[in-house]
């Protein structure tokens, strides 16, 4: 069973873009799989950690794009790219020093609806100006 189905609606038309938003799909559904399956904490913890530092890499990379370009809610986005930056670090702090203190399904729900909002609306917004 995949937690999230890539779909091409998903793809914003930039080949890195879209290569690194089927990659934090794909992680997602790994991190879904492996407490769907009763992986060890120390291995969801790893997991965890893998889509950090993909989601770290990927804002790198998108802030580059639309950082020299017109977009004009630049300040927008990067304060969105912080907050989630921060939110995913403290969900992995708490899991790895007290996995019980966390609801993991509640952690895959919110990843899920962040990674589609995300892709599907606030990415979509900076495309046109990269053109």
């Amino acid at each position: 069973m995949t937690f999230i189905q890539w779909s091409d609606s998903y793809k914003v038309g930039h080949k890195i873009v879209d290569f690194d938003h089927m990659t934090l799909v794909n992680i997602t559904n790994e991190l879904f799989m492996r407490v769907d399956r009763g992986f060890s904490d120390e291995e969801i913890a790893q997991t965890i950690a893998l889509l950090i530092d993909y989601v770290e890499r990927h804002f790198e990379r998108e802030e580059e794009l639309f950082v020299n370009s017109d977009y004009p809610d630049v300040d927008k986005h990067l304060a969105m790219h912080e907050d989630i930056k921060k939110t995913v670090k403290d969900i992995a702090t708490i899991y790895k020093t007290k996995p019980d203190a966390i609801n993991i399904n509640e952690v895959l729900e919110f990843l899920k609806k962040w990674l589609l909002n995300h892709i599907l609306k606030a990415d979509q917004g900076y495309m046109e100006y990269l053109k």
